[in-house]
């Protein structure tokens, strides 16, 4: 076999490794969850909008434990937000009956930067109310 071929060989399968071992030391995404209260026998639900569409958005409902046959209970909506983009987004989360034309109830909006290796960093959060601030949720990044 050549010489300069068998180098070259070589050389490619060199690269090839490092391109590989470089792959395998990538962090897995960070996942955001957040949690809010939540009562949907008030018409009232979370909607979630994004400045810059860079997460998928899954959410799920948790009613809180209650006695049998009692209505009305509440309880807590759980977001989970899966960066899918690197870049910096305002993510806003409004407590709102669909059907009413109203300012949200509650809002509470999130900027959060996203770097090339898809790791979340919350930048700021601000709770609105029509009435007064409120209290915004920590997210866990993780």
């Amino acid at each position: 076999m050549n010489a300069k071929l068998f180098s070259g060989i070589i050389a490619v399968l060199l690269v090839i490794s490092t391109l590989i071992s470089a792959c395998g030391d990538a962090p897995a995404p960070q996942s955001v969850t957040l949690q809010f209260d939540a009562n949907p026998t008030t018409g009232y639900s979370w909607e979630v909008q994004q400045s810059e569409e860079l997460f998928d958005v899954a959410s799920e409902y948790s009613e809180n434990a209650h006695e049998e046959d009692m209505t009305g209970v509440g309880g807590t909506e759980t977001f989970v937000l899966t960066p899918k983009a690197a870049g910096t987004t305002e993510v806003t989360f409004s407590y709102v009956r669909s059907w009413e034309d109203t300012e949200p109830e509650t809002q509470v909006v999130y900027t959060f930067k996203v770097d090339r290796k898809l790791q979340v960093t919350m930048e700021s959060a601000v709770g609105l109310s029509p009435d007064f601030p409120i209290e915004t949720p920590s997210p866990e990044i993780g």
